[in-house]
């Protein structure tokens, strides 16, 4: 059940380019928290910007964490992009910042059996949702494909250590040349053997339209968390809708319904 709180920041530091890390200390927000959710954080207390910011849940420690040190603690990996996230990047050790969460559906989990392949592919900040995801998946194979225009938007890649990485830059300045979508279409021979598998896509619009179009033929799992501007967080704006193939209420709403998706279900207009 999502909350309105305050939480304490405790670090807020950039981790490279215009990428930033928020730890906060909100016991009640972490304790609850599942892969795939996100928050809703008032980025300033001047109302400018005057709407609260959506940001997924990068990683989140109850208090019952063997991780003493960690417990309670909640993540926030963002991109300072404008006047909300700007105003973010200058929050201070110690200062009070309000939120709401955790908010949304997150993935299913687990979607086949634990010992089932599991394939994440993500592009920038879309990879903090896939992270979280990462560390609750069975015992089966993991495959995570990571994309970003150029090196410095190449996000999580340690988070997987029981994982096989792949990564793609537009520019070519790290791994294989070109979108994280061509390259996991230059692998996809490799699980393209009759079994199912449990994929899930995190990422910009263009990439899941893609990805979306190209696996249209297979017969596996597919989780889709998709980004959207949200005006509430949780559903009474109905402003951050997405076309389905739901019979009853075709358009829902990416922030209350979603944001975790079966990809079949979505149609893209």
């Amino acid at each position: 059940m999502a909350i309105q709180t305050d939480g304490i920041v405790l670090k807020n530091k950039k981790i490279k380019s215009i990428y930033f890390l928020l730890e906060l200390d909100c016991p009640s927000i972490a304790n609850e928290t599942k892969p795939g959710q996100f928050v809703m954080l008032r980025t300033s207390d001047d109302n400018h910007p005057l709407l609260r910011r959506p940001f997924s849940i990068y990683k989140s420690y109850s208090t019952l964490h063997p991780r003493k040190r960690k417990r309670g603690h909640l993540f926030i990996l963002y991109k300072k992009v404008g006047k909300g996230t700007q105003k973010m990047s200058t929050f201070k050790e110690g200062e009070k910042v309000n939120l709401i969460g955790p908010l949304g559906n997150g993935f299913i989990l687990p979607p086949l059996p634990s010992s089932a392949t599991s394939i994440l592919v993500g592009g920038g900040v879309g990879m903090a949702s896939l992270s979280a995801l990462g560390e609750v998946l069975g015992s089966g194979k993991l495959y995570v494909f990571i994309g970003g225009k150029t090196k410095d938007d190449i996000l999580c890649e340690d988070d997987f250590p029981k994982g096989k990485v792949f990564i793609a830059t537009e520019d070519g300045s790290r791994g294989k040349k070109g979108t994280v979508v061509d390259l996991f279409l230059s692998e996809i021979e490799r699980f393209d053997r009759g079994r199912p598998h449990n994929v899930y896509i995190c990422g910009p619009e263009g990439m899941v339209k893609s990805l979306s179009k190209a696996l249209k033929s297979k017969k596996w799992i597919i989780q889709v968390s998709l980004e959207a501007r949200m005006g509430c967080g949780f559903g009474a704006c109905w402003g951050c809708v997405v076309k389905t193939r739901d019979t009853e209420m075709a358009y829902q709403r990416v922030c209350k319904d979603g944001p975790v998706f079966p990809l079949s279900e979505i149609v893209w207009e």
